[in-house]
């Protein structure tokens, strides 16, 4: 057995099964990327979120009138520093349907495994995330389809976030 090829494919698997539990809430990778950023970050503005997804200031702001036309999301009013970004309820409610879909896919993917074997490879993929030190940027693009309160303090790639490491 290949090291390699074994954890390729599952990741393959994971990311496969990801993708159809997104298809599940009419949302894209990108979408509900911010979606999930803007929720746990509630008032964040546009430039916060644009390195957060990896796109362009244009393509940001692009992609927040998507939410928006949709009813996800909504603007505040602006701050002199930027504008305000919120989950709307219709937003909250697909990201509801995201946690219960990738929720699924997980269990879906560990299916055959007892539990205790579930909690090492729970426990296995904590150990990696915690491996190396992050930037604050990074561990929030990381954690960008998370539902940040599940992990409370208790989250490795928060704790992988180094001191000097936070954003300016």
């Amino acid at each position: 057995m290949h090291t390699g090829n074994v954890v390729a494919a599952w990741v393959m698997a994971a990311v496969d099964r990801f993708a159809t539990a997104m298809l599940s809430t009419g949302l894209d990778q990108r979408e509900l990327s911010a979606l999930t950023l803007i929720g746990e970050h509630d008032g964040c503005s546009v430039e916060w979120l644009r390195g957060r997804v990896g796109l362009s200031q244009s393509g940001t702001v692009r992609l927040v009138d998507r939410l928006a036309s949709r009813k996800l999301v909504r603007r505040g009013p602006s701050t002199g520093r930027g504008v305000p970004l919120h989950v709307a309820s219709q937003g909250r409610a697909a990201l509801e349907r995201w946690w219960q879909a990738r929720d699924a896919a997980v269990a879906d993917l560990l299916t055959g495994l007892p539990q205790s074997r579930q909690q090492v490879v729970i426990d296995s993929l904590a150990i990696v995330l915690l491996a190396g030190t992050r930037r604050r940027i990074e561990a929030d693009a990381t954690c960008r389809t998370c539902s940040w309160a599940a992990c409370g303090d208790d989250c490795p790639v928060d704790r992988s976030v180094s001191v000097d490491g936070q954003d300016p």
